[in-house]
């Protein structure tokens, strides 16, 4: 089932926090004087709160980013031909460059993975990421530029046509195949991971997956739970989202390609 890049930001307003949240509210205070409603009203406020605790965010990662981290020596023996980062956002209109894009957060973070990555195992850079409503610069070519800018390093290819990780995958594999690359290392965020490796395994891309930036804390890594862990805090909030947006992506991925 195809939706337009449109519609699926809307949805994704309306069934992620805090969209969700905000239209549970406003259906609970206009049916405030029933159960229905102040019950709606309860039942928004403390998902509020639950999602914007580390525990919580901790509870709803640790069985999403199910593939680990992998080692230096995984790396090293992987065969792989080549580092593939799956992109992600950009930051539009800076004042500061004269109104010019940039590289979002994300983007950047994957970036500085891929980078550290390469000078590790001294696998060539490959950058995937187009433009979501295909009206602006391509994620991929803010990544190369930014890339040769501040390290002098050339990707070895850039996929810049897709507007979501599916088109990412499949994209990339028509480049893989051109530049003769039968294994890459794949670099995403680990809670992004699952999706992608779905979609690349599906565009037939032999993917040794190389996951970071961690939600959860390892179970051989975890401390006893504190009070603090369970009081609301800046940012939580955020971070529960780009949980459960994975998780819809992939139940939207089961319903569509599963």
């Amino acid at each position: 089932m195809e939706i337009d890049v449109g519609t699926r930001a809307i949805l994704k307003l309306m069934l992620l926090p805090p969209g969700i949240l905000v239209l549970l509210l406003l259906i609970g205070w206009l049916f405030a004087r029933r159960f229905f409603g102040r019950f709606l009203i309860l039942l928004a406020t403390l998902a509020l709160y639950l999602l914007s605790t580390p525990a919580v965010v901790d509870m709803l990662a640790a069985p999403l980013e199910s593939v680990p981290a992998a080692s230096a020596a995984e790396l090293r023996d992987s065969r792989a031909q080549a580092i593939l980062i799956f992109l992600a956002d950009a930051s539009r209109n800076n004042p500061e460059l004269d109104g010019e894009d940039t590289l979002g957060p994300l983007s950047l973070q994957r970036m500085d993975y891929g980078l550290a990555l390469h000078r590790q195992t001294r696998l060539p850079l490959i950058l995937a990421g187009g433009s979501v409503k295909g009206d602006s610069t391509p994620v991929a070519r803010l990544a190369a530029d930014w890339l040769t800018q501040r390290t002098g390093i050339k990707p070895l290819g850039i996929e810049q046509e897709s507007r979501d990780t599916r088109g990412n995958a499949f994209l990339a594999a028509e480049l893989l195949q051109t530049l003769g690359i039968d294994r890459v290392v794949l670099v995403t965020h680990a809670a992004h991971m699952p999706r992608a490796l779905l979609n690349a395994r599906a565009a037939g891309i032999d993917a040794v997956p190389a996951p970071f930036g961690f939600e959860h804390t390892p179970a051989e890594l975890r401390e006893p739970m504190e009070i603090r862990d369970w009081l609301p805090l800046p940012g939580m909030l955020g971070r529960s989202y780009r949980v459960l947006h994975e998780m819809l992506g992939l139940v939207w991925h089961g319903l569509n390609h599963g």
